[in-house]
Parts: C-alpha cells; structure tokens; sequence
C-alpha cells in the first residue's frame, strides 16, 4: 500500500479544508495517510522566510480574502466553515497538544476533532481542559495530554517533524508527500489525484 506525509497545522484553515479530503484519497486509491502535525510558522522561520511576519506581502495572504477564500472552498467540499477567534487562540499550543497526541496514538483522529472545533464551530478559545475534553473524545488520556504539552519530548518530536518536513523539501502547511514529491496546499489536492491515478 503506498503512503502519504500530511503535514498540516491545527491553526492552519488551508490544513482544516486538506484534511477534510483525506478519507476520498484513501477510499478512491487505496493509500494510507500518515498525520504530522506541526506549527507552520515555526517551519516557515526554519527557512528563514515567513508571508506572515509584518505587512501581507501580497494580497493573497490578506485575512480578509483567506477567510472569504477558505469559505469558498468549505462551500464547494460541503463542510461548515467559520473562523475561529485568531487573537484569542494561542494556536502554536493547540498545535503542540495535537503533537503530543501523538506519544499516545495515530494522531488524526484527536486532529479531526481540533479541525471541527477551530473551523466547524469557530472556537472563541481553547484552554487546557478543552483540549483534554476533545482528547477523552478522540479516545485519548486527555490529562496526559495536557501534561506533556510543554514536555521535552513534546518539543522534541515537533522538533524532529520539522526537521524531516524541511529534508524532504516541505515549506509550508498542508504538504502532502509521497515517493519524495511534495504536492503544497489544498488546492493542489488535484493535481495529488491526477498523480496518483497516474
């Protein structure tokens, strides 16, 4: 069975939109996905260059266009959409609880529930007890979880996923990867299916 590297970012809409996606690649190819989650601005600035830092540096990376965009393409999967309170949400944590669910287990399915509470409902906040009660939902010892958030070995897996997104020519959120090409945002999932019915 041929694999797929989705690395994605829980505070990434583009990532929110990719994932839900994932169950037609696997059922329509017969791939298996493999779930790293990361901060995606943490990989940006690995590379030394970040769109997000200052002024947008072109109107695309605007928050008034994304978020229309983004709707427009929750409209055409036929999933909710609304935007979740970005000054009130520290997502590089929501970020790393999803890393640390991964000592536990396959990450993706406590990654679905963060997805539906950031952008299916348009979280106004996520505290700690949030984040272990949609951890006991995914099946998860969400007061480990919430633990080992700010663990080194925590950091140190995030750490090792960015380092293996940026060897294998990862750059931004969500990638999907496989056989060494990366195919970069949820608009590209096209050109990922013509690949793989190829």
């Amino acid at each position: 069975m041929r694999t797929i590297d989705f690395y994605y970012g829980i505070g990434s809409r583009y990532s929110y939109l990719a994932h839900s996606q994932i169950a037609g690649l696997e059922r329509d190819f017969g791939v298996a996905v493999r779930w790293f989650p990361l901060h995606s601005a943490d990989l940006m600035r690995a590379a030394g260059r970040t769109p997000f830092d200052g002024p947008a540096a072109s109107m695309q990376y605007e928050p008034a266009y994304r978020s229309a965009d983004a709707a427009r393409w929750a409209e055409l999967y036929g999933i909710p959409y609304s935007e979740p309170d970005w000054a009130a949400i520290d997502f590089r944590r929501v970020n790393l609880a999803a890393v640390a669910a991964a000592a536990q287990a396959d990450p993706a399915a406590y990654s679905r529930q963060l997805f539906a509470r950031s952008y299916g409902e348009g979280a106004r906040s996520f505290d700690d007890a949030g984040l272990a009660t949609l951890a006991q939902a995914a099946g998860l010892d969400g007061a480990r979880l919430v633990a080992e958030i700010d663990s080194p070995e925590t950091h140190a897996r995030h750490h090792a996923t960015l380092e293996a997104a940026r060897s294998v020519g990862v750059f931004g959120v969500p990638s999907f990867v496989i056989c060494g090409e990366v195919f970069w945002g949820n608009d590209r999932i096209v050109l990922l299916r013509h690949h793989l019915a190829g």
